[in-house]
This record gives C-alpha cells, structure tokens and sequence, in this order.
C-alpha cells in the first residue's frame, strides 16, 4: 500500500526518474507527489506528509537514479544478477536455502565493499555539492522501493545514521546506506519473502544533536495491544533507540480524554554528540510525555490516519521546546 491518490503522481515519469536530487516542500508547492520508485517508501511517505501539511523537517532525497549510476560505475551490475536470480529460486527446504545464501556470502561481501569504496559519480556529486557545504549534521536513512510497504515494511533491514557531519563523511554515509541494501540481513529477508532486491534511495535531513531532554518515539494510530486501546504511542528520551529495539519506552493509552501510562523504565538512553556521534546518557526523571502531550500526538496520528485512508504507525522527534515532527509513516495491519 502506497499513500492514497488524493494528489496525482508525476506523469512525465521517465524524466522525474531521472533526476538525481529531489528537494524539499515548501508551503506553498504545487509540485505533485514524486514516484515511489524514485524516491523510495519513506522518502514517499515523507513527501505526502508534507504535502499534506504535516510536521515534516526539510528532506531532501538522493533518488534510485543516483544508486543505479553508483552500481554503474562499480561494474555490479552481473554479480548482483548473480545474487537475485539465486534468491528467486530458492526453495522452501530451509536447510538447502540456508546452504545456498552462505554460497552467496563472498559475492554479497564484494559487492557491498564495492558500493562503499565506489567513486561517486559526476552527477550525484554535483547534485550533493551545495549540501556537503552546509554547516550542519544529517540524519541519513534509506528508503528502499519496497520499504515501509504493506506487505514487506524491510523493519530493520537497511541502515539508517545519525548526526553525519557535512562533509567527505556524508558522501560516505551515502555509499553505506546505499551498501546496506546487499547486507546480510537484507538479502536473507528478500530470500524468505522471495522478492527482488529493492533500489535504495537515501534520505537527507538537517538535524541538530539530539540532547537527553528531547524525546523520540512511535506513534500506533489503533493500538496493536487490546489492553491498551485507542491510540497506542511508545516514547524515550534521546534517539528512542530503547524504542526501535524494543526493549524500553513509556507506553501511553490514548482513548478520547482518557490517557493511560505504562511506565518502561530504561537507566540509560543514547544522544548524540556535536562530533556527529553516539553517546550513552542517563535517562532524565519523571515521564517522557505529559498526558497533554499525549493527547496532543494522539490527535496528530488520527489526522494522519484519517488523510491516509487507514491505520499508520507513525514515527516522531520531539524537541524540548519545539513542536513535535513526523520523521516516517507507513501503513499498519
């Protein structure tokens, strides 16, 4: 399931496929929806949020045009035709699978090695150059063409970073996230589901350190869990990567007025540091949301819901002093 076609996708689609870059929203575009094979699951999702006029922080993303051209020039076209062609045939007697992806394990080793050393071609390194300049950090996340779908959500799968400082060091974050999408996990989830690799666009966003007072979390528009029904919202301090793991994180019920808290306590949590690195940090006391501030998501996620035309599950960053902002939305079961 993709977002609905309240707002048509581009039409000239061989040229928009082309492009390198893709820029962010502004108020007042009128640029309809880019395709999601060019921008990939997330990057859509992002895109129709901002469209839509949801919280969105300025994204840019590095299309499937700019991976394509990357494969290009690192000759991997045949070993990752290679690849593919065994995964597709792969049968359903685990223990001949199993044998099969550890066979592919050095042809998938050179060719994620290749991408992550590969030159970046002319193109992309224009289109890259104005934002290698800017004095600031980036979260860097993939957006493979068949993330954050319905059917096959690759949770987990791909590599996302934080806080990459512009630079040489983004060009490299670039070429990991592309490398990721030949990681083992990857290969072995698209063997199990038996589809063909994704084309992996990455996303690029602005971002300042991540401090322990700012909160990160996912947002469940109907609740997964029948003892807390409504909108389920899961929340840290720092990164939330407590949250992503699934091993901590507040829980709040939200159900019309009434919230409901199930307190996931964690002595630790990660922030991230000016270097554009990850750190530990003690996790600040007391809850991470107020029960208006869970109110205040829940309404968010059900506009979201409505607008979609289904359950999402949403993922959030709330600053201290800010407003909260929606960094991916994919469909829910």
């Amino acid at each position: 399931m993709v977002p609905p076609a309240s707002l048509k996708s581009w039409s000239e689609g061989d040229r928009r496929m082309s492009e390198i870059l893709f820029t962010p929203w502004e108020g007042n575009d009128e640029r309809p929806l880019p395709p999601l094979e060019a921008v990939g699951g997330k990057g859509h999702s992002l895109y129709w949020l901002a469209i839509h006029g949801f919280p969105v922080p300025p994204t840019w993303v590095l299309s499937t045009t700019a991976f394509e051209l990357a494969l290009q020039r690192a000759g991997l076209r045949e070993p990752i035709a290679e690849i593919e062609r065994t995964i597709l045939s792969l049968e359903d007697d685990w223990a001949a699978s199993q044998e099969a992806l550890e066979a592919l394990e050095p042809l998938r080793r050179q060719v994620a090695t290749a991408l992550q050393r590969v030159a970046l071609p002319d193109q992309v390194g224009r289109a890259l150059e104005k934002l290698v300049l800017m004095p600031t950090q980036w979260a860097v996340r993939s957006s493979a063409t068949a993330e954050d779908s319905l059917r096959h959500s690759f949770a987990g799968q791909f590599l996302s970073l934080l806080s990459v400082p512009s630079g040489i060091t983004l060009w490299e974050a670039v070429r990991q996230v592309w490398a990721s999408t030949f990681g083992q996990k990857a290969l072995t989830y698209c063997a199990q589901n038996r589809i063909p690799l994704p084309k992996m666009a990455v996303i690029l966003q602005p971002m300042s350190p991540i401090t322990a007072q700012d909160r990160s979390g996912v947002i469940f528009s109907h609740s997964p869990v029948p003892t807390l029904p409504g909108v389920l919202i899961q929340v840290a301090f720092g990164t939330g990567e407590v949250v992503v793991g699934g091993y901590g994180g507040d829980l709040y019920s939200v159900q019309g007025d009434e919230v409901r808290v199930q307190p996931m306590p964690t002595t630790h949590i990660q922030v991230t540091g000016s270097g554009g690195y990850t750190m530990r940090a003690t996790t600040p006391p007391g809850p991470a949301l107020t029960e208006a501030e869970a109110r205040q998501l829940a309404t968010l996620a059900l506009q979201v819901s409505e607008r979609w035309g289904g359950p999402v599950n949403i993922e959030f960053v709330w600053r201290a002093d800010q407003d909260p902002i929606l960094v991916q939305v994919r469909p829910a079961k």
